[in-house]
């Protein structure tokens, strides 16, 4: 299984630098390469998560193929079973590392480089044993400047990391602090389960509103991750659910395996922090790969748990026990299997519907693109955002008690500038002023560098009459600072200045 993993990090990293050559297009229209997935930043996790997989293997190789190969081997079968298994265990774990420390630079992930690094150094260090040996020849003062100069390199290069990217650093710190204001509201047992995207953006709009346009409203955005996962799981499960996790780590940490296994535990241990380590700058537990490549850890590290053999070893079961366990646990697994592949069934069909929504509501078939989004609502009606797109198709088609009955669901499981936009327009369709101000004025202060939502407002209030306001938020959004210049914010400017014309003129009476 392990050796699987490896040979899915290669075919991955070939992936990549086929895209970097051109030979494959990215899934992502701002990067070149994705593999894939989405955009880098998963992929990047994903290579990283398999690397010290195979450098493990690679490093350990003796002990790992001493484990597998039949020493008994007599048939010509079991010679080339050995032989296999031998060629496999040191060539494949080679050819992964080399493959992936080509393609990682270039996904600019600095979370996934980091994990690289640390775990790179704590499997030499734990094959090797270079640092024990040397600190046990130096003098406490040799010591004591090795550590000193570690730490100033250390230093260093973090802060070299840091302004690397220092807008999606500044953005992730930003993102870290407000979520210690939801945390602060629910220390103890937090906002529940997946429920941080439902919440941060509402802690960010309440910052901005607080504070105005700060500079940390040019690196806010739509965020519905937190890019820390330990962070995101005290803002979701509070300190105890993050006492618990802390238990869970000690005792996967804690487990034992056989003197044989040694080596190969320690492979799954490090795997597990090297995903640890790229946890602290995203969101590994959204990716689903990542997701199957801890399970196999832990199943791995469960498999060689030496307490857990001797427990099961010693434990006395009757025949007649046994056989009912089997067949208790053969049917349960049978109709779990049932019933799973007919949800799963029903769910892939609600996503085929969400996609041929997408399509037609991008083709402007607004009617076809709601039966579908309708089709698919019954499976779907907990995912924020399917009922974000739902509520915005049923908005723009004028169905505004529906849209806004989508849009308030989906808000409880995920909110953006998208959703609070297209409430405000269907509550402007409705002529209801005062909640289309309120759904614009909370987009605004969710990302104040945005033009779109104090463009929405302007225009509201220039169609309502309310020229006092149109007037001052038009001067309001000439006075923006731009962050990315483009078409559509010099019509939007040009757009105030005719607004502003305007309102002088029948303010003056000077209107023809």
């Amino acid at each position: 299984m392990l050796l699987a993993i490896v040979i899915s990090g290669i075919i991955q990293a070939i992936y990549g630098n086929l895209q970097l050559l051109g030979y494959y297009p990215s899934n992502h229209s701002g990067f070149k390469l994705t593999g894939s997935y989405f955009n880098p930043g998963p992929y990047a996790g994903f290579l990283a998560s398999v690397f010290p997989i195979a450098l493990g293997l690679y490093l350990f190789r003796e002990k790992v193929i001493s484990s597998l190969v039949l020493f008994n081997a007599s048939t010509k079968r079991d010679l080339i079973l050995n032989t296999i298994t031998k060629l496999s265990f040191e060539y494949v774990p080679l050819l992964g590392i080399i493959s992936i420390v080509l393609i990682i630079p270039a996904t600019q992930s600095r979370a996934a480089w980091l994990a690289v690094l640390i775990i790179s150094l704590l499997l030499f260090e734990l094959r090797y044993q270079i640092l024990k040996t040397l600190f046990k020849q130096l003098t406490n003062l040799k010591k004591a400047i090795l550590i000193a100069g570690s730490v100033l390199i250390i230093g260093i290069s973090l802060f070299g990391i840091y302004h690397l990217k220092k807008g999606s650093s500044d953005g992730r710190l930003f993102i870290w602090k407000t979520a210690t204001e939801i945390i602060k509201d629910n220390p103890f047992f937090g906002v529940g389960f997946d429920r941080f995207k439902a919440y941060y953006m509402n802690y960010q709009a309440h910052y901005f509103s607080e504070h105005g346009e700060t500079p940390e409203a040019l690196v806010a955005d739509n965020s519905y991750y937190a890019f820390n996962e330990f962070i995101q799981f005290i803002t979701e499960q509070g300190v105890f659910g993050f006492i618990i996790l802390i238990l869970i780590l000690y005792f996967i940490i804690k487990t034992s395996a056989r003197k044989e296994n040694k080596e190969l535990s320690i492979i799954l241990k490090i795997s597990l922090v090297s995903i640890g380590v790229f946890a602290f700058f995203s969101y590994p537990m959204e990716i689903l790969p990542i997701k199957l490549i801890m399970l196999v850890l832990l199943a791995g590290l469960a498999l060689l748990d030496q307490s857990k053999t001797k427990r099961f070893q010693s434990l006395k079961i009757n025949s007649s026990i046994k056989l009912a366990l089997k067949t208790s646990i053969l049917v349960s697994l049978l109709l779990i299997s049932v019933f799973s592949f007919n949800y799963v069934n029903r769910l892939d069909a609600s996503f085929k519907n969400w996609k041929l929504a997408q399509s037609s509501y991008q083709y402007g078939d607004y009617e076809s693109a709601i039966a579908e989004y309708q089709a698919a609502y019954p499976k779907l009606k907990n995912n924020g955002e399917f009922l974000m797109n739902y509520g915005k198709a049923l908005s723009i088609y004028k169905q505004d008690k529906k849209a806004i009955q989508i849009l308030e669901r989906s808000k409880t499981h995920l909110n953006t500038t998208i959703i609070e936009t297209a409430l405000g327009d269907t509550y402007k369709n409705m002529k209801q002023y005062k909640q289309a101000e309120a759904a614009y004025k909370h987009a605004a202060n969710m990302i104040p560098s945005r033009f779109y939502p104090p463009y929405l407002l302007a225009k509201l209030y220039d169609e309502s009459g309310q020229n006092g306001k149109a007037l001052a938020m038009a001067k309001t959004i000439l006075s923006k600072d731009v962050k990315i210049p483009s078409t559509a914010i010099k019509e939007i400017r040009q757009e105030m200045k005719h607004i502003i014309t305007k309102t002088n003129c029948l303010t003056k009476n000077q209107c023809q």
